[in-house]
């Protein structure tokens, strides 16, 4: 029930260009351009200034986009006002995930969920851990799916799946002929290793402390934040990785990638559903967490 041109510009003043509004909205920059030149038309003035590819409000659509956000702000509360009385399960949704979950964990959730609540509109926003906890405290999602430490005392979690985090490398590494590795022997490997702030690093590092190994004394030769692409450069030869076991389902089929033993414990990290502490305002959402939290996520070889 949205005013679409109210929408179309709030998003042109918020992202300060119609190529990018419209790439968002899924529409064209002339559609998008109509639907301006239609709200300006009746209201009988200059919404917006073009300087350059820079698109920012005149002063009437300052007022205009302060009056547009609240109203609506109002139709979506209206709508799931409705929806709840009505027990229909549509409208938006807004998630935000870690890089490993929404690669490897959450296509098949969202599909599944999709089949069941086909009218929910899903919005995906993937993050660092402390990306999404930060989005959550300021109302830009409504459930969060990550790993790591939550250490914020205003967000609740729960854990719903189990990450077994392994140590890869090449088929032709020395290493591989060892039945189990020692840390003398990891502090002579180049790593290449996750962003720093990522769950993922938060982890590594501490199984390092934990295994009295320095973290100057290691040699990182490369730090990405796409696991897909670390485990392709480890299958090079380039170096050495800690990873999802996720993340290497389908390249351990051609005997490209090889595990190291490194304990005689395996290692796992949690994968939490967050929110805030208080009920989730939409219908959609509702459902979502009851969903994510009786789902069986599929275990890894």
């Amino acid at each position: 029930m949205e005013d679409s041109r109210l929408k179309a510009f709030c998003l042109i003043v918020e992202m300060k260009s119609f190529s990018r509004a419209a790439e968002a909205a899924f529409v064209t920059q002339s559609a998008m351009s109509h639907l301006i030149k239609n709200l300006e038309d009746e209201l009988g003035g200059k919404l917006l200034n073009r300087s350059g590819k820079l698109v920012t409000p005149t002063s009437a659509g300052k007022i205009l986009y302060e009056h547009a956000k609240k109203i609506l702000e109002d139709y979506r509360a209206m709508e799931n006002d409705v929806y709840n009385v009505v027990k229909r399960i549509k409208g938006p949704l807004y998630l935000g995930a870690s890089t490993t979950v929404s690669k490897y964990l959450l296509p098949q959730v969202l599909y599944d969920f999709s089949k069941n609540c086909p009218e929910v509109q899903i919005n995906l926003s993937v993050s660092s851990t402390e990306k999404i906890i930060s989005e959550l405290h300021q109302g830009g999602i409504d459930i969060g799916i990550v790993e790591g430490n939550i250490g914020d005392k205003k967000i609740v979690f729960k854990e719903i799946a189990r990450d077994e985090i392994v140590l890869i490398t090449s088929d032709n590494n020395i290493l591989t002929k060892k039945k189990s590795v020692t840390p003398q022997d990891l502090l002579h490997q180049p790593y290449i290793m996750p962003e720093a702030g990522s769950g993922m690093r938060e982890f590594i590092d501490e199984f390092l402390n934990m295994m009295k190994i320095d973290l100057q004394d290691i040699n990182v030769i490369m730090t990405l934040s796409d696991p897909e692409l670390i485990v392709r450069l480890v299958q090079s030869g380039i170096g050495i990785a800690f990873v999802s076991k996720w993340s290497i389902f389908k390249t351990m089929t051609d005997e490209t990638i090889r595990l190291l033993k490194i304990s005689r414990k395996r290692l796992y990290r949690k994968i939490y559903l967050i929110g805030l502490n208080k009920e989730l305002s939409t219908m959609a959402a509702r459902t979502f967490l009851e969903f994510v939290k009786g789902y069986r996520f599929f275990i890894p070889f």
